[in-house]
């Protein structure tokens, strides 16, 4: 991302100075120290993995999410992802690293640890259930809600989360689709919906990360034509391999996709086996 670097700095670790706001906005001039996280402690002797900060959150839930597409965790995508330049990221790794929370291969793909998943699951966990709060109780989009569950999320105690997944019915998955760490996804096999055939009716389950994290007009766009979780959709034919047209939830009007856009939309065939379904399809790869 072009300008400034906006990269959380992993300095942040020690205790906020006091009268100082320190980076989870406490500001009452008493000195704090972050949160601590679940206590990964372990046997002989060895010393419990340090406190955990903002900045290290947001690198441990960005690797998570970009495991979760199916994509090599690397340097450059975490950049990316983060919008910030690559030698920000390789000190932030690197500390990650030293704190026991990452692993690095070597052809340089990042891995979680055990105490990095579970810190990881737990902060997409709450972030999660926050969109669902957002969205099935106080009537946000889900673009908005995603934006606003970052900016919310960290500062729900345990106590008001575990109220809210009670007050949700323990939701199985986020709006976008996303199962909640812990909980199994209410679907079966999914498919891309780049990759049925004309005629082939579906029902939209999963929309990827990356459009939630990196096209929040797209969701607004997606959103305004009916295409949401749990609604059907039928590829229309005629498609090419520069665009694939529905029919959304059986209205006569149809929305055109990218094939790209239609990759990143996971799919629950209806009627016909998954694989009769995906046969023969235009813009295969």
């Amino acid at each position: 991302m072009p300008g400034a670097d906006t990269s959380p700095d992993l300095r942040l670790a020690e205790p906020s100075a006091p009268g100082r706001t320190d980076a989870r906005g406490h500001g009452d001039g008493a000195p704090r120290s972050f949160p601590r996280s679940r206590t990964h402690g372990r046997s002989h002797g060895v010393s419990p993995l340090p406190l955990r900060t903002v900045a290290i959150d947001r690198y441990l839930e960005t690797i998570f999410c970009i495991a979760a597409e199916d994509e090599p965790v690397r340097p450059s995508r975490i950049a990316q992802w983060l919008g910030v330049k690559a030698p920000t990221v390789s000190i932030g790794l690197r500390r990650l690293r030293a704190g026991g929370w990452i692993q690095t291969e070597l052809d340089r793909r990042v891995t979680l640890t055990a105490a990095g998943s579970d810190a990881a699951e737990a902060i997409v966990r709450r972030h999660r259930l926050a969109e669902c709060w957002l969205t099935d109780l106080l009537g946000l989009d889900w673009a908005s809600a995603h934006l606003e569950a970052t900016r919310l999320s960290a500062s729900l105690s345990d106590t008001v989360l575990a109220r809210l997944d009670i007050s949700l019915g323990e939701p199985r998955t986020c709006p976008h689709g996303h199962t909640i760490p812990g909980r199994t996804a209410p679907y079966g096999e999914l498919v891309a919906l780049a990759d049925l055939r004309p005629g082939a009716v579906a029902a939209v389950r999963r929309i990827s990360e990356i459009i939630e994290h990196e096209s929040f007009e797209l969701l607004r766009t997606l959103a305004a034509a009916g295409v949401r979780t749990g609604v059907e959709v039928t590829v229309e034919p005629g498609g090419s391999a520069d665009e694939i047209t529905l029919a959304v939830g059986g209205r006569q009007h149809a929305i055109a996709l990218a094939p790209g856009t239609a990759r990143m939309i996971w799919v629950e065939v209806v009627g016909p086996s998954t694989r009769s379904a995906r046969d023969g399809h235009p813009w295969a790869e």
